[in-house]
């Protein structure tokens, strides 16, 4: 655990000014009185737009402590709050998302937990119903002027925001700029299957092992996007007890994304990271589907071997809607078993702002959950269209409240059958939601 401390005189710390107007007996406003008393007895400093600070963190007597899964983005992410707050002192602790909101449970209730802590947004809904996380009250209005809709109603629950979205992670269309310029006269990227399967007719080599397009082809997360064009969309009424394997939109998505074999034609078993990620960085595949962890490596292949790559929303079925990624979300949380609420939502907006998203960017190349427009003020990102194509792809998710283990292994298991041509579209959805049945009776 660190503690940093700041020091001046905190002339510039808005956030803990007690300046009032006309002032009743206690030294506060009757306009802030009744402010107050509205929010739970937090006041608010409309100038500063943030809370004001219980005197005890921003005088530095006491620490304010928080969970944060990652080192580097912790140091980072303190020493950017103590520029704007340099009389607060933050105590951080490395806590893995996953345990978070059981162990806040226990230590919070115990008075040992964090005043801020991070989850992945599909276990809010637990860390609400336990009361471990708190409303983020005044500052919602700004987050949901700097964030995708979608984001907001994610963390959301009766119309109050409980999280604050952090950082987003999807997958998207990656295409070589420079070699689609070559084969087709221009570099704009496809933005439907036909496309796609258009240029394959004469790219596509299976002797010389050239594809026009490779993914993991066996795996659910990667075929989603095709399922979720032509209509279906995992736990679209939120009921983990049915996954809704049978449905004729399914049938209707597996038999098209069945058609993407002519294209591809490699046994799942065959779609490797390595025969998909090295094989685009020789410059040789126009696109690869796959996410922003390949950052590093594709901006030095790109240098190495000069091609110049774009990043964009993933290809939709002509006839269908919008391809609908899996998209994961990291999220701030208020403890609902903070001494200082006030000073803990200060830091939790401050974590979503331009300062805090460029500490993460920064430390751990991970992407804030920023609307696209908002995410080029971040230092460190603006300009950067790579991104911006992630961005855009995460702004068309399917953000479902919980995904458990077994659905990818049933789903997993469906998308290998029809893919390799092991069973029929109808009867690999008949032994998914066998499969999905028993593993959930079974609880893996």
């Amino acid at each position: 655990m660190l503690v940093a401390s700041g020091c001046g005189n905190g002339s510039n710390n808005t956030a803990t000014s007690d300046t009032t107007t006309s002032s009743n007996n206690t030294g506060t406003s009757n306009a802030e009185s009744t402010a107050a008393a509205e929010d739970g007895g937090l006041k608010w400093d409309d100038a500063a737009k943030d809370y004001v600070m219980e005197p005890e963190i921003s005088s530095g007597e006491q620490s304010l402590k928080v969970w944060l899964e990652y080192e580097e983005y912790a140091k980072a992410l303190v020493e950017a709050f103590k520029v704007k707050y340099p009389k607060v002192k933050v105590e951080y602790e490395v806590v893995a998302k996953v345990d978070s909101i059981d162990r806040m449970a226990l230590d919070g209730e115990a008075g040992k937990g964090a005043d801020v802590f991070m989850s992945s947004y599909n276990k809010l809904a637990q860390a609400i119903d336990n009361a471990t996380a708190a409303p983020l009250g005044k500052y919602e209005e700004t987050l949901k002027e700097r964030m995708p809709g979608t984001f907001i109603d994610v963390v959301s629950k009766d119309s109050q925001m409980f999280g604050v979205p952090i950082s987003t992670e999807s997958i998207a269309l990656f295409y070589n700029k420079t070699l689609l310029k070559a084969l087709t006269g221009s570099d704009k990227p496809a933005t439907t299957w036909d496309e796609v399967m258009e240029l394959a007719k004469t790219y596509n080599d299976s002797k010389t092992n050239q594809w026009t397009i490779r993914f993991l082809a066996g795996q659910l997360y990667y075929a989603y996007p095709v399922l979720s064009s032509l209509g279906w969309h995992l736990y679209e009424d939120n009921n983990l007890d049915e996954p809704h394997f049978d449905s004729e939109a399914l049938t209707k998505g597996l038999k098209y994304y069945k058609t993407l074999r002519s294209i591809w034609d490699v046994n799942s078993a065959d779609a490797t990271w390595d025969s998909i990620e090295s094989e685009f960085v020789k410059g040789k595949t126009p696109y690869v589907i796959t996410g922003p962890w390949v950052f590093k490596d594709f901006d030095k292949a790109a240098a190495d071997n000069k091609f110049e790559y774009g990043v964009t929303t993933l290809p939709k079925v002509a006839s269908g809607d919008k391809a609908a990624s899996l998209t994961g979300i990291s999220v701030a949380l208020v403890s609902g078993y903070s001494k200082y609420p006030a000073a803990a939502r200060v830091f939790a907006n401050f974590m979503a702002s331009d300062e805090g998203a460029a500490a993460l960017y920064k430390s751990i190349g991970a992407i804030p959950a920023l609307q696209a427009d908002q995410i080029q003020n971040v230092e460190g990102i603006n300009g950067n269209e790579h991104i911006a194509g992630i961005i855009a792809q995460s702004e068309n998710a399917d953000l479902t409240p919980q995904i458990p283990e077994y659905m990818y292994t049933s789903g997993n298991e469906l998308i290998v059958n029809v893919w390799d041509n092991l069973l029929s579209v109808g009867d690999a959805q008949q032994k998914a939601e066998k499969a999905y049945a028993d593993l959930k009776a079974l609880g893996k």
